[in-house]
């Protein structure tokens, strides 16, 4: 080998030792840098007309375990979903208590109860009677608050929904900044992207954090970005979401994927690739934090809600409205059920019981409604799944009404009424010949006024309605954020004894009123629709009003328990990946130091090749003086 090629050498060989010492001294420095990737150099000969001539660094690479960085991301998504939804339930487990803690909504029940005993063995007692009505109003008071906590859930579920639908954005335009920089720096061929690759990391594993995103590498070093169902986030231009978001959150505001009907925000592609694509309706976005508000907003929380509402509803109805059984008389030559149906009004029902003419049992529940205001309720308006509803006009007669459905159901004409006696339902027959329809049961819930002479009365009604809820209010249902608006009756805050006084002749220590609202609390057993996320809709769930708020209680309770193991689980998940994923890009100061110590060594043998070159030359350089 010439001597000018051992030089040339040996130069490219302490050129190559430079950068190999510029990349370990940049780790060592990096050491304890978080988000830094290890960076390595390789070499490779310099090699023309089969002549090895030097030698030259390649690109600077990254030491890092795509495979596992892939896993971390889709883990941490479903680590940021599960602790949204964990936090929002542990604050909604707050609101409502410990259930021995005074606040509880068991605890101001269990208070109101026992002031309900107290005024039952005296009831004459007038600080008695305001005691009751204090306890009433504690209860209404909580049922309030708790409506308003979970609404103020709602709102800061809109409000981080907004944020999140920022910050992607923003990320979003600093992962398109960044690609183009990687793309454009490494088209020099040796030029090192090791740093711009690390920061554009870092923006992509925090966009992980908001929404379930796949990321697929692209020729020169730049990458693509999807949701997991395909929708594209970024691919050389990154779209732009808007998020439209509304005013004051309410239990009467919802999502629906029908904008005529919407009146909560949805996140849409607003600019590029995809305009006009509405994330939420398309179900795009299954997990991260954005997924999990969305979640709370629109079904955890409205559970809640709703369990909240029913038993405000139940409260109002357990003590407004009395139970009438149908009693057997016989008229003329046919015999049936004669039913007191005296304050029959909006949202009543009467359920009849009977046999048709094949001897197969069935039910009709009839519903009050005013056909000037609204249509007849459908199936839906009861729990029930085994019968069917059918609206009568609460301005007809009731009877012929009754007795007409019946025969129209069973395709005969057995059924008549007499409604001779006023306010009250006389239907026929209560038996009948083989192979005709008979009436087996007849029962009813109707309301009662605060003097009519029953002991139900409107204890608790609907404050923006003054009245006390049946399920129907000029036609609608009016149960949702009834629990953010029930309110003591105002006529009995004025006049506690209406406690206890049901007719204008009820004796100052006649109990029975008090006594009756007890036992209709704590013994009368009610069926609740599913969906309050309790039971189903084939088999309701049944229980008392104290049973309701008992499994309420036990429900939010196991939610949070379920949530917290599943965030839990996730976090072990997440952080065994996340220690593999930092493992494998981390410096080890020890193989560092090694490196040094070899690359110290190759210098030294390289500058030893340039000294004897020199020697070399200053020898023949001297034969020729």
């Amino acid at each position: 080998m010439p001597v000018s090629s051992a030089l040339s050498t040996a130069l490219s060989g302490i050129r190559t030792t430079q950068q190999q010492l510029g990349v370990t001294s940049a780790n060592v420095a990096n050491a304890k840098t978080a988000g830094y990737s290890r960076q390595t150099v390789t070499t490779s000969a310099q090699v023309s007309n089969s002549r090895i001539y030097g030698v030259e660094a390649n690109q600077v690479t990254r030491e890092i375990n795509l495979l596992v960085q892939k896993q971390w991301r889709t883990s941490q998504a479903a680590s940021a979903y599960a602790d949204t939804r964990v936090t929002a339930l542990s604050a909604l487990d707050n609101y409502w208590g410990a259930p021995n803690s005074t606040s509880s909504l068991n605890s101001v029940y269990s208070d109101f109860t026992k002031t309900l005993q107290k005024l039952a063995t005296t009831p004459s007692d007038s600080a008695t009677q305001g005691s009751a009505v204090s306890a009433a109003q504690t209860m209404v008071t909580r049922l309030n608050q708790l409506s308003g906590d979970v609404q103020s859930l709602r709102q800061e579920a809109e409000s981080n929904i907004s944020n999140a639908v920022s910050r992607v954005n923003s990320l979003l335009s600093t992962i398109a900044d960044l690609d183009k920089q990687v793309v454009a720096v490494g088209a020099g061929g040796t030029n090192s992207t090791s740093a711009l690759q690390d920061k554009r990391d870092a923006a992509v594993d925090e966009l992980s954090e908001y929404m379930d995103i796949h990321v697929t590498d692209q020729p020169g070093g730049a990458i693509a970005i999807s949701l997991t169902d395909g929708t594209q986030l970024y691919d050389d231009v990154p779209v732009t979401l808007s998020f439209d978001q509304q005013g004051v959150v309410d239990a009467s505001r919802s999502y629906s994927t029908d904008d005529s009907k919407r009146s909560l925000g949805t996140v849409r592609i607003s600019a590029g690739p995809g305009s006009g694509v509405d994330l939420f309706k398309s179900g795009a976005i299954r997990s991260g934090k954005i997924a999990a508000y969305k979640e709370l907003r629109d079904e955890t929380l409205v559970d809640a809600q709703a369990q909240l509402d029913t038993i405000a509803a139940t409260l109002s109805k357990a003590t407004s409205t009395r139970q009438a059984a149908g009693t057997v008389f016989t008229g003329g030559s046919a015999t049936g059920y004669k039913l007191d149906a005296t304050g029959f009004t909006e949202g009543n029902t009467i359920k009849v019981d009977y046999t048709d003419a094949a001897g197969t049992k069935q039910s009709i529940t009839f519903v009050g409604y005013d056909p000037a205001t609204s249509s007849a309720p459908g199936n839906g308006f009861t729990p029930d799944p085994n019968d069917t509803v059918a609206g009568i006009d609460i301005n007809g007669d009731i009877g012929a009404q009754i007795a007409a459905k019946l025969n129209t159901a069973t395709g005969t004409t057995d059924f008549s009424a007499d409604p001779t006696v006023s306010g009250s339902v006389k239907m026929y027959p209560s038996t009948a010949a083989a192979g005709h329809g008979f009436i087996t049961g007849v029962n009813a819930e109707i309301s009662a006024s605060e003097q009519s002479g029953y002991q139900a009365y409107p204890l608790f009604v609907d404050g923006a309605t003054g009245k006390a809820y049946t399920g129907l209010t000029n036609g609608s249902d009016s149960v949702n954020g009834l629990a953010a608006r029930i309110a003591v009756n105002p006529k009995v805050v004025a006049d506690p004894s209406l406690t206890v006084k049901y007719s204008s002749t009820t004796l100052s220590g006649d109990g029975t009123r008090p006594q009756a609202i007890l036992d209709a609390l704590d013994s009368r057993v009610y069926s609740y629709s599913s969906s309050i996320g309790i039971g189903s809709s084939t088999t309701p769930f049944k229980g008392t009003f104290e049973g309701l708020l008992s499994q309420v209680v036990n429900t939010q309770g196991a939610l949070v328990e379920d949530a917290q193991n599943v965030s839990d689980g996730q976090k072990v998940v997440t952080s065994n990946l996340k220690e593999r994923y930092d493992n494998s890009r981390s410096v080890d100061l020890d193989t560092e130091l090694m490196s040094l110590l070899q690359l110290q060594s190759s210098y030294q043998a390289n500058a030893r090749v340039l000294s004897v070159a020199q020697e070399l030359m200053d020898t023949l350089m001297n034969t020729f003086r």
